[in-house]
């Protein structure tokens, strides 16, 4: 008989029930001691929100509360505010995101910036601006490098993986039309900044994984091939989107009594020269360009102006003659003759040797002396000094036997002794 044989009857099972329920509370004792030190999203944002604004602008920010939602991706337009600023991620794989900062977090960003300091004092509303997004886009850009390497969960670093900035939106609209995904993540984070200076929002929207699955899954027979050339481009799908245009045809400066006393019906007299020079101009007044009013089809159009290509890529090779509106230039070679470009010019022996023999002939020296030559050519040389030949002649020069001899010369024996010569003593200098 076996030794569990002799237990009692449920003895054996009330063992295993107490033993499970040791090493279940084992268990849950080591997961929440590992779940204490895994770096959650949660805790990674407040980490490196607070390295990455001290490393980069010197300024203490700190993250008072973050919450994640799941929306909706027709729902996400409702959730962006014209006033803040608006910024479109590049994503992996063609995936786009979205960051909404409020306008108070902004002025924060740009005071720290320029005068190294955060004052308590809210700014006056105003639009934001493309300097605006490029101040904050460092920020953005370093917190998503540094948050995403730490997370412990694979779905939380493929969330935050691979997004850099893109673009500033210009309006909650625009910003919508780009994001497409079916559903996205929000990341709503409350931060302090200068400790206590100021406290605003800034908004992570970042498409859920199941989503970004979604673009990338294809009906069963479709080749690899298709699959690399069906993948979104954010390039396309931003040149996809509608913008609106306005023509100004001309300015009129008239006083404010005057403009407040124009009626229905009333003609104003537009300037000179204006359909010529008619501005293309944005929504907000900036101009694109300029063009020519006309007709098209019965209805007035505009034509836009655009410098010539020749203005940004000039016309230099040889290849790009037939292209430019010009005579062909010709040009004289060495022999006279007159050739045009490009065409190269063949000459035969027979010519160079015809040239040759039209040049005129050398003149002979074979046979003549040095002093012939001289003679033959006395005519041809025109020489600037007198001919050597007028000099006169010597032979009126004394001879030379009356010169006297020099036996005749005196004795040099009188002349005093060098003994008697004083002694000369040398003294060195004091």
């Amino acid at each position: 008989m076996s030794r569990y044989s002799q237990s009692k009857p449920g003895s054996e099972d009330m063992g295993e029930t107490e033993n499970q329920t040791v090493l279940g509370r084992i268990a849950a004792k080591a997961r929440a001691q590992r779940k204490a030190r895994a770096m959650t999203l949660q805790k990674a944002l407040r980490v490196m929100m607070a390295k990455v604004a001290d490393s980069l602008m010197g300024m203490p920010m700190a993250v008072l509360n973050s919450s994640f939602q799941d929306v909706a991706g027709d729902e996400i337009e409702g959730s962006l505010d014209d006033s803040a600023l608006l910024l479109l991620m590049d994503g992996p794989g063609g995936c786009a995101g979205a960051i909404k900062i409020e306008p108070i977090v902004v002025g924060a960003l740009i005071q720290q910036q320029t005068i190294g300091s955060v004052n308590g004092s809210s700014d006056s509303e105003r639009p934001m601006t493309r300097t605006d997004a490029a101040i904050c886009a460092p920020l953005i850009d370093t917190l998503f490098a540094r948050v995403a390497p730490i997370l412990d969960d694979p779905d939380e670093r493929a969330l935050m993986e691979g997004f850099t900035f893109g673009a500033k939106a210009q309006d909650a609209r625009t910003l919508a039309m780009a994001l497409d995904a079916s559903d996205y993540t929000t990341i709503k984070l409350t931060l302090d900044i200068a400790r206590g200076a100021r406290q605003g929002e800034m908004t992570l929207i970042l498409p859920t994984l199941e989503a970004r699955a979604d673009r990338h899954d294809l009906p069963d027979g479709e080749e690899a091939g298709e699959r690399a050339t069906d993948k979104p481009d954010l390039a396309k799908l931003v040149m996809g989107l509608n913008a609106d245009l306005r023509m100004v045809l001309c300015q009129l400066n008239m006083p404010l009594k005057k403009l407040n006393g124009l009626k229905v019906g009333q003609t104003l007299e537009l300037t000179p020269g204006a359909f010529p020079n008619v501005q293309i101009t944005t929504s907000t007044g900036r101009v694109l360009g300029r063009g020519v009013v006309g007709h098209v089809d019965g209805v007035r159009a505009v034509k836009p102006l655009r410098p010539p290509s020749h203005a940004s890529q000039p016309l230099r090779r040889a290849s790009d003659q037939p292209l430019v509106d010009m005579p062909e230039v010709e040009v004289l070679t060495a022999t006279g003759r007159r050739s045009t470009l490009p065409r190269e010019v063949d000459v035969s022996d027979a010519e160079v040797e015809d040239a040759m023999q039209a040049l005129p002939p050398l003149p002979e020296r074979r046979g003549a002396s040095a002093e012939q030559d001289m003679d033959d050519n006395d005519d041809d040389l025109d020489i600037p000094f007198p001919v050597v030949n007028d000099a006169p002649d010597l032979d009126d020069l004394p001879d030379l036997d009356d010169l006297p001899d020099l036996d005749d010369l005196p004795d040099l024996d009188d002349l005093p002794d060098l003994a008697d010569l004083p002694d000369l003593e040398m003294k060195a200098a004091g």
